[in-house]
This record gives structure tokens, sequence and C-alpha cells, in this order.
């Protein structure tokens, strides 16, 4: 344990220094601290967007999930490759070219100055916030499953840990440097993960994977199609999984990347990098974990009987069990390297979702409503000390709700994040629309979806009629924001102009 505990202080002080040298050398303006400059090219980008979705939940949640319900969900990962990819390939060279020529430090500022509504700038900000916080606190708890199951001590000690990192780093380093050390954090994880598959593979399946898929067939074979051995993943809820995949184009956190490029030629080459790095082998490596690997050597039944002696739910033993097989079948100075890997992991993610929470309470809240005449040392400041505040609240929230970290992705925080999307795609490439029907579609499809949730009577969504939680909500949301809008007066002339028209002369131009 002390060997474990010294380790992972020298990678935690690894960290730390390389946020205090960002520091040093960053300029000291809002642009700077929020953006990067807006000098983020095609590699460091690649890195910065992919493990900023690639988490702990990839490492734990994403094969555990996989382990406990078949394949079905995988249908998730490929809707969010193409949404990633559409958002590059279509929404990103607006959304650069806009905030790039008006100087906007948030897509939230840009859409309220494109409908002329801090009323809306306010709805946006508070509605993103609400789902992105959460969910910045389950990649602490995510690091503390491991933690346990490495070091046997309470996961609160490595959930706490992680999240001292995390105020570090982007309390001093920025967006740019949490851009750049997202390639340290990237290298790690990719090694601890596909390293401790391969090791595993050939020190406990003789068979290779070939014969763990053998082994699987004749003992699980449910566990090899849909819709899984508990009849989860039937070919509606597959559709619905996919949807919400697709909508990973909304996902805050990933949208103002598309603001931190340094020209318009990484939009031509990004896309295919996220389709054959990020799809093709990227996710490939977690599903074979969670698959093969882990059910050929760790079956259901041990699992379950872990979780009876530990105390805890088999959902939770299910998010630990690629650290537990590891802790079990490898030397103990690789299960702390692992560990590593899934912290990279965590903090790659979460340190962009903190540096975008961040932005948005600076610069969208406080100055954009209470404090317009904020200068820039003032916006960095609010930025830099809101960060605390959002760790200490996410982490709370996370430790009240304990439950499984694929479903909390999937089943609240992306619906969540979707209920702007209407607003987004309307507000960058439909004219017609209006602030009225942004401000309508916005605060009812938020609603709706929280009562959705809320209101369950015997464990029934009725108000979502059933389905998952963002196909009602996201129709709803987007009938609202198509009717209001045609039925209230357009945007003026001057606005037209300026959010499209100049925009189209700039994209041209930059060709």
């Amino acid at each position: 344990m002390i060997f474990d505990i010294a380790v992972l202080t020298i990678f935690g002080l690894i960290i730390i220094g390389m946020a205090a040298y960002g520091y040093k050398i960053s300029a000291k303006t809002a642009e700077d601290y929020m953006l990067g400059g807006r000098t983020i090219g095609v590699v460091v980008m690649f890195f910065f967007v992919l493990f900023a979705i690639s988490s702990s939940w990839t490492f734990y949640g994403f094969p555990g999930l996989l382990y406990l319900e078949g394949p079905g969900y995988v249908f998730f990962i490929w809707g969010s490759v193409a949404g990633f990819a559409g958002l590059y390939m279509f929404l990103g060279p607006r959304i650069w070219a806009l905030t790039k020529m008006n100087r906007f430090l948030s897509p939230v500022e840009a859409l309220g100055e494109r409908y002329e509504s801090k009323t809306l700038r306010l709805v946006l900000a508070i509605s993103i916030l609400a789902f992105i916080v959460p969910y910045v606190g389950i990649q602490p708890l995510g690091v503390g499953a491991g933690f346990q199951a490495l070091t046997g001590l309470p996961a609160l000690w490595g959930a706490i840990y992680t999240a001292v990192l995390l105020i570090f780093l982007v309390l001093l380093g920025g967006m740019r440097i949490v851009a750049w050390v997202n390639i340290f954090l990237g290298i790690v994880y990719v090694t601890a993960l596909m390293g401790s598959m391969l090791w595993i593979v050939n020190v406990a399946l003789p068979g290779g994977l070939p014969g763990a898929a053998t082994a699987i067939l004749e003992t699980q074979p449910e566990l090899l199609s849909a819709p899984g051995p508990r009849g989860t993943f039937t070919p509606v809820l597959m559709g619905g999984t996919f949807i919400v995949g697709l909508l990973a184009f909304s996902w805050p956190h990933v949208v103002i990347g598309a603001m931190t490029a340094r020209d318009k030629n990484l939009f031509k080459w990004f896309p295919l990098l996220i389709f054959v790095f990020g799809g093709l082998f990227f996710y490939i490596i977690p599903f074979i974990w969670g698959s093969l690997v882990a059910p050929a050597i760790m079956p259901l039944e041990a699992l379950t009987a872990r979780a009876a002696e530990l105390g805890t739910s088999v959902e939770i033993e299910a998010d630990r069990v690629v650290q537990t097989i590891i802790v079990q079948e490898l030397p103990g100075w690789f299960g702390v390297f692992v560990l590593m890997g899934v912290i990279a992991a965590a903090v790659s993610t979460a340190a962009v979702q903190l540096m975008t929470s961040s932005v948005i309470v600076a610069r969208d809240v406080i100055q954009g409503v209470f404090k317009p005449d904020a200068d820039d040392r003032e916006v960095t400041r609010w930025a830099r000390w809101s960060v605390i505040g959002i760790v200490i609240l996410s982490l709370s929230i996370s430790v009240i709700d304990t439950g499984a970290m694929a479903l909390y992705l999937t089943d609240v925080s992306i619906p969540g994040f979707a209920q702007w999307s209407p607003a987004l795609v309307g507000g960058l490439l439909w004219k017609r629309g209006t602030r009225q029907g942004a401000i309508a579609a916005t605060v009812v499809g938020v609603v709706y979806l929280v009562l959705g949730l809320l209101i369950t009577p015997g464990g029934s969504r009725v108000l979502l009629l059933d389905l998952h939680p963002i196909v009602p909500t996201l129709l709803v949301n987007t009938i609202v924001y198509i009717v209001v809008s045609l039925l209230t007066p357009a945007p003026s002339e001057e606005i037209q102009t300026q959010f499209f028209d100049e925009v189209d002369e700039f994209l041209r131009s930059e060709s």
C-alpha cells in the first residue's frame, strides 16, 4: 500500500507541476485562460477532445455495463462517434468562425447575442450547469472505486485525491494547459487500458480472446447478443441509445473545444481522426474488456458473491470489475499503474468539464447578468475560483447518488445536455429561429425531463411514456422551438447579417 500511495503522490505532483508551468507561461487574459488563446492545432485538439470524453466511465462504467447487460449499449458509442464527427464537420466551423469574429468566449454567450436575450443566456447557463456539474463529480468517484479495489482504503480517499488534482490543474492551468496535459494523460490512459488487457489475456486466458468467446457462448450465450442477460436492450432501447449517442454534438465541453481551434483547416481532418482512432481503435478496447475478458475470468456469480461479501451492489462491483481483475491477476506494481490510467482518464475529462463550467459561471452568469462592466482580470479571477465551488458541489451531489456510472451518463446528463441543442442548431443554421422559441423550448424541455425523471410511480417513467428520456423530451423541445419561432417576429436584419451572412463570408475567405 505504501508503494501504491507513493507512486500516486509522484503522479499527482507531475500533473500539478504541469499546471504551475502553464500558469507561468500563460497570458493573463480571459481569452487565454478560457480558450487557450484560440491556438489549439489538430494534434493537440485530437487528444484534447478524445480524452475530454474518455473518462473513468470508459475504463469502468462502459465495460461494467457491457458485463451486466450484454453488447446492446455499444450503440451509444457508435452514435457518439458519429455525433462528434458531425459536430466538427457541420456545426464546428460555424461556431469557430462566429466566436472568433465576435470575440465570444462561451457558446452560451454567442447564443445569447444571436437571440438578443439575456434571459436565454441565463436559462442556458443554469440548465447546462445543472447537468454538467453532477457528472464532474462522477469522475473522482470512479477513481475512488479503483482506489478501493487496489488499496482496500475507502473510495472517498481516491475521490478527494482526484478532486485536488482537478482544482490545481484548472485553477492554475486554464484551457491551454488542460489541452496539452491531455496528451500526457491520454498516453498514460491508453497504455494502461490496452496494456492491462493484453497482459490479462496472456496470463489468464490460455485460449486467448477466441477461447474466451467460446467459453462464454457455452455458459452465458445471452451475454454476447441483444437484449442481453436481463432482457434490457430491446430494439426500441437500442435505437434510443443510438440517438443519445448522436446528441454528443451538444455536449457543452465538446462544443467549446471547437472554439479553441487555431484555424479552419482543423475541421477538415478532425472528423476522420475521430472515426478511425476514436471509434475503430479506441472504444474497441473497453468493449473487449467488458464483453469478453471480464466475464470469462470473473463470471457474474463470482461478482455477485463478492458484492454480498463487501456489502455493496452488483452494479457498483461491475463498475470495479476491471480493476478487481487486474489486482487479482497481475503484479501489484502494475495495478497502481492501471489506476494511474484511470486517474488520467478521469482528470482529462473532468478538467475540460470544469473549465467549461467555470467559463459559463464567470462569463455568462456573473458578467453576462450581474456585472456586465467587468474587465478581463475580474472575469478570469471569477472563473478560477469558481472551480473550487464546482468541485465541492459536484462531488457532494455524486456521493448522494451512487448509481451506475454508465447509466447516469446516458439517462441523465446527456438528455440534459440535449435540451439546448434545438436552440444551438437553430441559432447557427436557421435564420427564422427567435428568442421566444429558444427560451420556451429550453424551459419546456428541461422541466419535462426533470419531472419525467422524478415522477416514477411503481418505477415506471409514465411522463416519458416509458421511452428513453431523450426521445420524448427532445421531440417536444424541438416542436416548441419551431412552432413558437414561426409564431413570433423574425430576428432583425442586423442579427441575420451578423450571424449568418458575415459568418458565411468569413468561412469562404478562410478557405
